[in-house]
């Protein structure tokens, strides 16, 4: 598990106590290393992220639990012998949504295996991640931002020049994703081991591993859409680019309707953005901007997206109104913005796409169910 903004940790003694519960219940070798282990393993080790100063008393510390690479039938039997253990180790206390439990993760690391070409547009253009991150409730959170979000930016700004996606038809886009793909851990597909042969994913909340479906199933597109590649994921890319397109021209008729404004520009400044005049979010600024929008509470943000710079706000605020819209047509329930103009500009987004069938989550999903069955059959 893994949990955000913290600064103590389990200590040695607690690790080697939870891995000996471990082996007595599960009769796997699970050890606590003191150093970082270098060897795959059943290895227990003090979780950084999740701190007990804040938990209930009875709580004193968390911890990591690593298991060795595992082939998914294999690991779906390792994880219910966890879960048993942990029952017996520790009653229900993780199994039940609680603002301890709320932001710990559940990581996967997947092998890409032998696709020596595998690059990561072929994830970005065919994974719906905002799907898979509203179930889990891991939307918007600073260890899990969406792949889009790091390619978003750019290609917006690269349409500014080729309106219609010209260049983009060719290798362009497969290109710009490859290069511009988040890799380090604020995305929840981090793509920084991929020279190793395995990318890390970090969508998975920690209740769905204590109570969530089989791992085939919670998985579901995401290998498919890794396996096609590319240059086979043609109907996936058309889709993704004409997404961005139909952004961009939204992005065209409201850019005028934006504003920002940020205060001393020293060290870390603060700001807020403006729609129609009036605020829709707040911007923290170091070097890299982060911006929030506001929800209908004071201090109660819809949407957020970090690692972007100062001249890209207005780009920026239109990936998080295209992932509002797609939330609201796949019928997940949000608060929305108090800005009356910005509301209703989501709304009309919301409503081009949803006028085309294919940009539905269940359509680009037979889309890469289809075509994996083809690359099998071949």
């Amino acid at each position: 598990m893994e949990q955000s903004g913290a600064m103590d940790k389990a200590s040695p003694g607690f690790c080697r106590a939870v891995a000996k519960r471990l082996r007595d219940l599960t009769g796997r070798a699970w050890i606590a290393p003191l150093n970082t282990p270098l060897k795959p393993g059943f290895h227990v080790i003090p979780e950084y992220g999740l701190d007990p100063l804040h938990w209930p008393s009875s709580r004193v510390g968390g911890v990591e639990l690593l298991t060795p690479p595992l082939p998914l039938d294999e690991a779906d039997a390792i994880r219910a012998e966890i879960t048993d253990a942990i029952y017996e180790i520790d009653g229900d206390f993780n199994f039940i949504p609680s603002d301890t439990t709320a932001d710990c993760g559940w990581h996967i690391n997947v092998d890409v295996g032998n696709h020596q070409r595998f690059n990561p547009a072929a994830y970005v253009a065919g994974t719906d991640e905002l799907l898979l991150l509203s179930r889990n409730s891991r939307l918007f959170s600073p260890y899990t931002s969406l792949q889009r979000h790091a390619v978003g930016v750019t290609l917006l700004r690269h349409l500014q020049c080729d309106r219609q996606g010209n260049l983009l038809r060719s290798s362009g886009l497969e290109n710009l994703l490859d290069v511009m793909a988040g890799r380090n851990k604020r995305y929840a597909a981090n793509f920084a081991k991929l020279g190793r042969g395995y990318v890390e994913l970090r969508h998975f909340s920690a209740l769905s591993f204590f109570n969530g479906p089989s791992l085939v199933e919670q998985l579901d597109r995401i290998p498919a859409a890794m396996e096609i590649g590319f240059s086979q994921n043609s109907q996936l890319v058309d889709i993704f680019l004409r997404k961005f397109l139909i952004l961009f021209e939204w992005l065209e008729d409201t850019r005028d309707r934006f504003a920002w404004e940020m205060g001393p520009l020293d060290i870390i400044a603060e700001g807020r953005v403006l729609f129609d005049g009036e605020p829709i979010g707040m911007l923290v600024a170091n070097g890299p901007v982060e911006l929030s929008l506001h929800g209908p509470k004071k201090h109660d943000y819809i949407a957020s997206i970090q690692e972007i710079w100062l001249p890209d706000i207005a780009e920026a605020v239109a990936l998080l109104a295209l992932d509002l819209s797609e939330l609201r047509n796949l019928g997940v329930r949000r608060e929305s913005s108090p800005n009356k103009g910005f509301r209703q500009a989501v709304s009309r987004l919301a409503t081009r796409l949803k006028s085309d069938s294919t940009f539905s989550s269940n359509h680009q999903l037979s889309v890469v169910r289809a075509a994996n069955k083809e690359r099998r059959r071949q």
